[in-house]
């Protein structure tokens, strides 16, 4: 689509998205040859073909998160939605596998770089992302998504406490956890 726009010199959408009803509408104002247009319409009608298959996938996922309980609790955590708990719980497999909350931030990359040389304290940097790059990047995007509050958890926090709860079947909202290390 971009190319045939170029292709044919016509200026930047003034819309913030080309398909939304806005961009699209600037688009049918746009001159452009036959065989040009033609390809525009057939690539608009591929996109809104794709959109719908998604929707019926994004369906079906709903009804898979909700059968599942390690999914269901997931969701308790500020920005956590289906699609990045049924991510998660792939990644994961077996939450019972980790001996301890700490083990799974660790395998998703999530705990933070420590250096420490001879005598001198330790200092902490960044996550080390080490591990599951796919559920790591989907609980990141996640913690972007959820309420910037002062007295809510980090993302680690959340994670440990979406293992021991996950790992202790406990009915309490995750969100509701106290936020403190191994939890």
């Amino acid at each position: 689509m971009q190319s045939i726009l170029h292709r044919n010199l016509v200026p930047r959408c003034p819309a913030a998205d080309l398909f939304g009803h806005k961009g699209r509408a600037w688009l049918a104002e746009q001159e452009l040859p036959a065989d040009e247009r033609q390809a525009v319409e057939a690539l608009l009608r591929q996109l809104d073909f794709h959109g719908e298959e998604l929707k019926l996938v994004d369906a079906e996922l709903a009804r898979v998160a909700l059968r599942r309980e390690e999914v269901k609790r997931l969701m308790t955590i500020p920005g956590v939605d289906a699609t990045v708990a049924l991510s998660t719980v792939a990644a994961v497999s077996d939450f019972g596998r980790f001996r301890s909350p700490e083990k799974l931030v660790s395998y998703l990359g999530l705990n933070p770089r420590v250096r420490q040389s001879g005598g001198q304290p330790a200092s902490h940097g960044r996550i080390t992302k080490q591990g599951r790059a796919h559920a790591r990047g989907m609980l990141v995007e996640a913690a972007w998504r959820r309420p910037r509050r002062p007295d809510r958890c980090t993302l680690s926090t959340s994670v440990s406490a979406a293992a021991a709860g996950c790992r202790s079947r406990s009915s309490r909202p995750l969100a509701s956890w106290p936020c403190s290390a191994g939890t």
